[in-house]
């Protein structure tokens, strides 16, 4: 399936073409639609296209999603979020397996071939890509430094408060327990031990499958924070993100 001309206009990466080469782009591309669990690419695999993604969710693994060791690391289900640009600007293989977390992902299958045109018509394209893979190297540079160093109480916290939906009191977990616990470099008992103290420090409260009423904010960002909660609770009662309470 092609995407319009519209759909590939309100990427950020595309934007700013004129009409005729933003058609032209429009006719290289392609709309794919992804079941749950469908591998978008392969980590190791040569990079022939990037991707951004127009509705659903998606995750990556390092190496195979079966392997034991396996782990996720990436979790996306922002709208036009870009997909392995970083792999295509550099010609290196692919160093994840992306693939679907939810029935209906859909995502524009940009080839490789098209980004050094891209670059000659736009003189500020290369500049933007320059930004947008320093911020994600950022953002995955953090990650990795608080799966090396923060309890996992504070990753749980953390990890809540980045999954609240916007301008909502709901916090959206879109992941399976044992990606949750993959995503977090867990064991699945101790993520779950971590959510249910959360909970039962009436900070979060259940309302559905991977779905939270977030009723306390100021102690989510204190736990995440490693401080102890504020409220009813005190360090001298042995709360969650106290020192006397022991972290899972």
């Amino acid at each position: 399936m092609r995407p319009t001309v519209e759909e590939i206009g309100q990427i950020e990466w595309f934007r700013r073409l004129e009409p005729g080469h933003l058609a032209a782009v429009a006719r290289l591309c392609t709309v794919e639609t992804l079941s749950r669990e469908a591998v978008l690419y392969t980590s190791g695999h040569a990079p022939d296209a990037f991707f951004v993604l127009l509705h659903g969710r998606v995750g990556a693994w390092r190496g195979q999603p079966t392997d034991p060791e396996s782990m996720l690391y990436f979790v996306s289900d922002r709208r036009c979020e870009s997909l392995c640009l970083e792999n295509v600007v550099a010609d290196i293989p692919y160093y994840a397996t992306m693939r679907a977390l939810v029935d209906g992902t859909r995502v524009l299958r940009v080839p490789a071939s098209v980004l050094p045109g891209l670059l000659e018509a736009d003189r500020e394209l290369g500049i933007a890509i320059a930004r947008h893979i320093a911020e994600r190297l950022q953002a995955f540079t953090e990650q990795m430094a608080d799966l090396g160093s923060l309890p996992v109480t504070r990753r749980v916290a953390k990890f809540l408060l980045a999954s609240q939906q916007a301008g909502s009191d709901l916090v959206v977990i879109p992941l399976r327990q044992a990606e949750l616990a993959s995503r977090l470099g867990a064991a699945r008992q101790s993520v779950n031990q971590a959510l249910a103290a959360i909970a039962a420090r009436d900070i979060v409260e259940p309302v559905g499958r991977g779905v939270y009423h977030l009723r306390d904010r100021p102690a989510l960002v204190a736990l995440a924070r490693g401080e102890p909660a504020p409220g009813p609770g005190s360090r001298a009662r042995g709360v969650v993100g106290s020192s006397r309470a022991r972290d899972a």
